[in-house]
Formats: structure tokens, sequence, C-alpha cells
């Protein structure tokens, strides 16, 4: 008798939850452990994801054609972003944004981590809140949104910074 790659793997599997099971308050854990961490800010950023499929097509006898749309929500303490991910009729993805509450701000878009400030693209965020990079970089990003007073950065209003997502 012969057992499979994918048989021996499930012995193996349910061997381990039979001798080594997972802890029923492991997700509580982790979230108190987070806490005391201090690492609630990071945490509180975690988000909503939810895809959108949007039907294009302008002409009643064509066939519509599906473009995937993804919407991603980030709260913090002091700022809610909502950023919209879309490709365009060429291909090129595209980030639309909005802040609230809506304050003019500088935005940055870059990858994650602490790569020069030359690789990540800027835009504004107007007084409405709202903010878009045409042509957004591709893969895992970050942004960053820095408020705009009078002169330069408003001391009253934080600086926010999103969790890494895909674009």
């Amino acid at each position: 008798m012969t057992v499979s790659d994918e048989e021996l793997l499930r012995a193996i599997a349910d061997l381990y939850a039979d001798i080594d099971p997972t802890p029923a308050d492991l997700v509580d854990g982790a979230l108190a452990r987070l806490a005391v961490q201090d690492l609630e800010t990071e945490f509180e950023l975690f988000t909503l994801v939810q895809p959108v499929d949007i039907q294009v097509g302008t002409r009643l006898d064509a066939e519509p054609e599906t473009s995937a749309t993804v919407a991603l929500e980030f709260a913090g303490s002091a700022y809610r972003v909502l950023v919209r991910v879309s490709d365009t009729d060429d291909g090129v993805r595209r980030l639309d944004g909005w802040v609230v509450p809506a304050l003019p701000m500088r935005v940055f878009l870059g990858p994650p981590g602490d790569a020069p400030a030359d690789t990540r693209q800027s835009a504004y965020a107007d007084r409405e809140g709202r903010f878009e990079f045409p042509a957004a970089m591709r893969g895992e990003v970050r942004l960053w949104l820095l408020p705009q007073g009078a002169r330069g950065e408003d001391a009253s209003a934080p600086p926010f910074v999103t969790p890494p997502f895909l674009v």
C-alpha cells in the first residue's frame, strides 16, 4: 500500500492536532500581547478590505468588461483614510483616497520601511480631504499623511502612516 504525499501530510497534521492542539485563548492572548508591547497604534490601523467588481461598458450591444477595484479603509485615533485602487483603461494602477476629517495634507506613497524619500510618490489632499495618484507604483506600499498648515506642518494635527498594502 502506497501512501500519497497528501495523505501523509494530513496524518502528520492530525497527529500534531491531537498531541499539541491550538490553545483556545490564542487569539485573545495575541491581542493582549500586542497591547502590552505598545503596538496599539499599528494594530488599530489594520483594516477592512473590500473587493468591488465594476462593470465597464458604454454600448448596449457590447459585452461589459469586469475590472477589479479594491477599497481599503484605515482607521486610527485621529483620522480615517479610505483608499480605492483600480485599473485604468490602459492597464495603469490608479489610487484615489479620502481623509476624514478633511484637512490639507501632503501624502506620500512608497515602499514600506526606510526607503529613500526620492522613491516615494507625492500628492496633496485638498480641503475636502481628497488625493490621487493617477499612476500609482505597484507592489507593497504604504501611505504617509502629513497635515499642512499655513506655514508647513500643523503642530496640532499628528501625521498618519498606514500599514503596508498591495497596489
